[in-house]
């Protein structure tokens, strides 16, 4: 059995970035007109098959600089929706992009609440704590 290290994005995710040359920033902007949320989720330290919800933000909003100063390095994935659906009680799903941003720049305070949180959680099930699967 393959072990998947945390210091790396999942090499799925990587390798459809890189077959696809998805940069998130320049999604976001090229979908600005269809996308109203950028919902953001951080890969779990302790459990790489985990991530952690961590934010909803206006595509604006979104940049990789962004995302350093308010949480810090790691694997970062960012899920688009767009207009809610009226049938579905939901906002429509766009796409998804993975991310990462180099360890180098240290896990704020605020990340490692939600990483303190999501350990001590059995299972993760707490409301508030979603998983991406």
């Amino acid at each position: 059995m393959r072990v998947r290290s945390v210091l790396r994005m999942p090499e799925a995710l990587r390798r459809h970035n890189e077959e696809q040359r998805r940069d998130p920033e320049d999604v976001v902007s090229d979908l600005s007109r269809r996308v109203r949320v950028v919902v953001l989720w951080r890969q779990r330290d302790d459990d790489p098959e985990r991530w952690i919800y961590l934010e909803r933000m206006v595509p604006g909003e979104f940049s990789y600089e962004t995302v350093k100063q308010r949480w810090g390095g790691g694997a970062y994935r960012i899920r688009l929706f767009g207009a809610w659906d009226r049938s579905r009680r939901q906002e429509r799903y766009i796409t998804q992009v993975a991310f990462w941003i180099h360890r180098g720049f240290p896990p704020t305070p605020a990340l490692r609440a939600r990483l303190r949180a999501a350990a001590t959680v059995d299972g993760g099930s707490e409301p508030g704590l979603r998983h991406l699967n």
